[in-house]
């Protein structure tokens, strides 16, 4: 916000800086007699206030435009000269103003003037009358009042004798006789005149060169600007929120699904390239923040079951590609170095990954079983570096894995490897593209949704939730996965390095820890001085 507050206002004061400067002018003029008659008339007035907004439209008509940009020469067309001339009027007064804006403070008062000009000329108290006549009546004004002024200095010199002649006295009448004639015949003349009309137009205040410009406004462009661009980040920030229906913390899981988060798995930097085997943290990396919050995630599963301990549990999530396999994985290993005897078996029966993470064959599994009766699963189950971990990779996979999911032939083979081992985690297809995990939910002890915090969505989680309770799955709660590092609870300062978790993920080998090879898993242990197996251990260091 403060960054884009200081772009726009930078922009806005560079922009501002370099624009050419625009000088105003004013010019005043009143309407009527209002301002110069000692004894205003309402009725003239109130005439005089409707005509100001008549002479304000009268201003700006073409004929009157023309006419300034011929006499001032100027290059503007009628409608751009319009455009740089403004005409108020204020409400309830008589008085009219006429403002222009030029480039050159001259330019702008010569235009304001010659608009004014122009406006008196239209007065029809000037032009609705003939010169001659007007001129007339003008010379008879002038002249009679000056033998007014003449015979009332002689009237009052003849009154300040002491004692006049009869002939002054004689003299003093004809002459006041005169006087009361001659201010009748001015009287006339003077409502004949222009001077006297409700209509006149005349300039109270002329227009000068302006000092100063008014355009353009540097520091309100600036200020203006800088707001506007703190305000554009800010609701930016705000509708990307709004739009935003990513989950990103355990809160927002119990709003949406009304489950509890059981974990929280962090997300961490991952290196392209290396072997799937090195997502398995619990087993790699024991001292690593991974496999802590594994610890932490299989402590609440095993507080939510409480009541009754679960034997079978499985992992799922609302669409592909949100942890689930890596975190089947991780899970059973923890629960596995408890010393129950786990088995992790791969039901994704469309895209299995397990038989990948622990490097392992996939020529027989799960459908191996489920083809022949007399195959025992303890045959086609792989060992793992955990003593009391086995994995039942998924095996060739079937056209129809719904059916075979909701079979019953399925329930019994799950029943006899439950019977044969204290817990089995399985691994199961995504609730949204497919029926497999909610049918499969529904004879499972226990299931647990994984929810990733970088791309889960609001709707397909609320849909897979709501699946689930459909199948009338017993749902433990959520695992909220590649949570932000950010968010990490401490565990970076007190172990070794935080982990990546995700099937595309990888993890980096806690300091000091020797790590296996990818093909390692079924003969070695997590510390190379216990192996019983010299050659499966890495090469050189750097596989570690």
């Amino acid at each position: 916000m403060i960054v884009s507050a200081i772009v726009c206002g930078g922009i806005a004061f560079g922009v501002s800086r370099v624009q050419p400067k625009v000088y105003e002018a004013r010019v005043a003029l009143s309407v009527g007699q209002a301002l110069s008659a000692s004894n205003p008339d309402l009725t003239q007035m109130v005439v005089a206030q409707n005509l100001t907004a008549t002479y304000a439209i009268v201003a700006k008509t073409r004929r009157n435009l023309e006419a300034v940009i011929a006499r001032l020469n100027l290059v503007d067309t009628p409608d751009e000269l319009s455009k740089r001339i403004q005409v108020d009027t204020p409400t309830g007064s008589t008085l009219l103003s006429i403002t222009a804006q030029d480039p050159s403070p001259e330019e702008a008062a010569a235009i304001a003037n010659a608009m004014a000009d122009q406006l008196i000329s239209e007065s029809p108290a000037i032009q609705g009358r003939a010169a001659e006549f007007q001129n007339s009546i003008d010379k008879d004004l002038q002249a009679t009042q000056d033998q007014i002024q003449s015979f009332q200095e002689r009237v009052d010199e003849l009154n300040g004798v002491g004692k006049r002649t009869p002939s002054q006295d004689d003299e003093l009448s004809r002459l006041e006789d005169r006087l009361a004639t001659l201010r009748s015949t001015y009287a006339t003349l003077l409502s004949y005149s222009s001077g006297s009309a409700t209509n006149l137009v005349t300039v109270i205040d002329p227009a000068v060169p302006p000092t100063s410009s008014v355009l353009p406004r540097v520091a309100l462009n600036t200020i203006v600007a800088a707001l506007f661009g703190l305000l554009a980040v800010i609701a930016f920030a705000f509708i990307a929120e709004q739009l935003n229906d990513s989950i990103k913390d355990p809160e927002e899981v119990l709003r949406v699904t009304s489950l509890n988060t059981l974990g929280t798995i962090f997300r961490m930097k991952t290196r392209p390239g290396r072997s799937e085997i090195y997502l398995l943290a619990s087993v790699l990396y024991p001292s690593s923040s991974a496999s802590e919050a594994y610890r932490k995630l299989r402590a609440s599963v095993e507080f939510a079951s409480v009541d009754q301990p679960i034997r079978s549990l499985l992992v799922t999530s609302a669409v592909p590609g949100e942890g689930k396999t890596v975190t089947a994985a991780n899970l059973a290993v923890v629960f596995a170095q408890t010393g129950q005897n786990v088995v992790l078996i791969d039901a994704d029966l469309r895209k299995p990954g397990i038989h990948k993470l622990f490097s392992q064959p996939n020529d027989a599994g799960l459908t191996s079983l489920l083809r022949d009766d007399s195959l025992r699963w303890e045959a086609v189950a792989h060992a793992t570096e955990v003593p009391t971990l086995r994995v039942l990779t998924t095996g060739p996979l079937p056209p129809n894995p719904a059916e075979i999911i909701g079979s019953h032939r399925m329930r019994t083979v799950l029943d006899r490897i439950k019977g044969s081992c204290d817990l089995i985690v399985l691994d199961s297809a995504p609730l949204m593209p497919v029926t497999d995990s909610a049918v499969l939910s529904s004879y499972i002890d226990a299931t647990v949704l994984i929810v990733d915090a970088t791309r889960s969505r609001r709707g397909p989680v609320k849909l897979a939730r709501q699946s689930l309770a459909q199948s009338g799955a017993n749902v433990l709660g959520a695992v909220l996965n590649r949570v932000h590092a950010g968010a990490d609870m401490g565990y970076g300062t007190y172990y070794d390095s935080p982990t990546s978790v995700g099937r595309s993920g990888d993890v980096p080998a806690a300091t000091g820890v020797s790590t296996p090879g990818p093909r390692a898993f079924a003969t070695s242990t997590v510390e190379p001085s216990r192996t019983s197996d010299r050659t499966a251990r890495p090469s050189s260091k750097r596989d570690a």
